[in-house]
């Protein structure tokens, strides 16, 4: 026995189909078609009294798929921006100039590194590169006679705020007049030069071959042994150590 299919009329399904077999249609089993002893007339009448029921279409269940037509492949028209392949060109061979026409380079020579020597240490800042002098003190009896002056020294009296001083000149006839930061020694170039701190009674030099003293300096001046220096009231002869 066969069902046959209410959609599209195909006779060949099985008993026990549920699906067309050629539509993929659900069968509807309770309009399954009786025996051939008690099937009617299979010779249509003329006039139809009524118009067939149509089921509508039903999906298949997906444990069974309906079969799948066979598609046309789908063209891919190429983008429309995309640029034409570039053909690689060979490079360009340049010929070399002719030996006559350019000069032959120079040879090359391995270039060495060259350190320069260490630098020596400046005059100014030095006091070894200044000969030593010595303040010889003029007065008689004087409480320290020589000051040797290697270094940079500080001329004045000894405070107890700002400490001792590298010559201090309290004792002498005259300290009174020296300040507590009264000059300064110092070598410069190769030549000792003397300053004044801001004294109250100035820094006074008589260079030698004058006969009296300059005014009161302003500014550093140096110092060359033969010449003569005060402080305040208090001068030395300035000698070489």
């Amino acid at each position: 026995m066969s069902i046959t299919c209410s959609t599209c009329g195909y006779d060949g399904n099985p008993d026990n189909a549920e699906f067309c077999d050629a539509c993929g249609a659900e069968l509807n089993l309770s309009a399954q078609p009786q025996s051939n002893s008690t099937a009617p007339d299979s010779t249509p009448d003329s006039t139809p009294d009524s118009t067939p029921e149509i089921i509508p279409f039903t999906p298949p269940a997906p444990n069974s798929p309906p079969p799948v037509e066979s598609q046309d492949p789908v063209f891919t028209p190429p983008a429309p921006n995309s640029p034409p392949p570039i053909e690689s060109q060979d490079p360009v061979f340049t010929p070399p100039p002719a030996p006559g026409n350019a000069p032959p380079a120079p040879p090359s020579f391995p270039i060495r590194e060259t350190v320069p020597p260490a630098a020596a240490s400046s005059p100014a800042s030095s006091p070894a590169s200044s000969p030593a002098i010595c303040l010889t003190a003029k007065q008689t009896n004087a409480p320290q006679i020589e000051f040797p002056v290697h270094q940079i020294s500080l001329i004045g009296v000894f405070d107890p705020d700002s400490g001792p001083v590298d010559i201090d000149l309290e004792s002498f006839i005259g300290g009174e007049t020296v300040s507590r930061h009264h000059a300064e020694i110092y070598p410069e170039a190769g030549t000792w030069m003397v300053k004044d701190l801001g004294s109250t009674n100035g820094v006074f030099i008589k260079p030698q071959g004058q006969p009296r003293f300059s005014a009161r300096i302003t500014r550093p001046t140096p110092l060359n042994p033969g010449d003569e220096v005060a402080f305040g009231k208090v001068q030395f002869f300035v000698q070489a150590s």
